[in-house]
């Protein structure tokens, strides 16, 4: 068998994997999926699955790297076009709506902490890399912590607003902080 028939084949099976953990987890905790039932909803044995992954938070956090994978091709396509965090935000948004069902699912109590994790990880890369220290460590959580919020409050409005009209109001609490974020708020009369 050529190496071209297994590399799809394995690919085909991993997406299968992942499709089942993420419908299960439209319906309960990590925690609580084995990994009988999810080989039992991408109709795949055991065996199979434990050629790829040892244990369903495994295979979850295959599901995160996917995602931060995309998420990092997002920003460096738009990094050497050279656009602006808005520009960058705005895509990401579209990214992020695109794949709604996933992200309510990922950014809810059913995952696995990791996912945060990886999300600080990651805004670290877009912030500043040269940057170390304690400081730096408490800017990039709240951050991350205020963005991850601000998604999830998104992703769950009907309807959404536009990922551009979001994505400016992001980049503005970013680069002057809550008190121009107040600029967004109506006007009282």
């Amino acid at each position: 068998m050529s190496e071209i028939k297994e590399s799809r084949r394995v690919k085909m099976t991993k997406m299968l994997l992942k499709e089942s953990l993420i419908d299960l987890m439209s319906d309960k905790s990590i925690h609580n999926i084995s990994i009988k039932d999810v080989c039992d909803g991408a109709d795949i044995n055991r065996s199979t699955f434990y050629r790829h992954y040892n244990t369903q938070y495994e295979l979850y956090d295959d599901i995160i790297q996917d995602i931060m994978n995309d998420m990092l091709e997002v920003f460096y396509t738009v990094n050497q076009e050279g656009y602006n965090t808005t520009v960058f935000l705005t895509r990401l948004l579209e990214y992020i709506e695109g794949k709604r069902d996933l992200f309510l699912i990922v950014l809810s109590d059913k995952g696995n902490i990791s996912v945060g994790e990886a999300y600080i990880r990651m805004t670290g890369k877009f912030l500043d890399e040269e940057a170390v220290g304690e400081t730096t460590s408490y800017i990039i959580n709240f951050i991350s912590a205020g963005m991850t919020s601000f998604l999830w409050t998104w992703l769950n409005k009907e309807p959404r607003r536009p990922a551009a009209e979001v994505a400016s109001i992001m980049s503005s609490l970013i680069r002057h902080g809550l008190g121009r974020g107040m600029d967004f708020l109506p006007e009282k009369n």
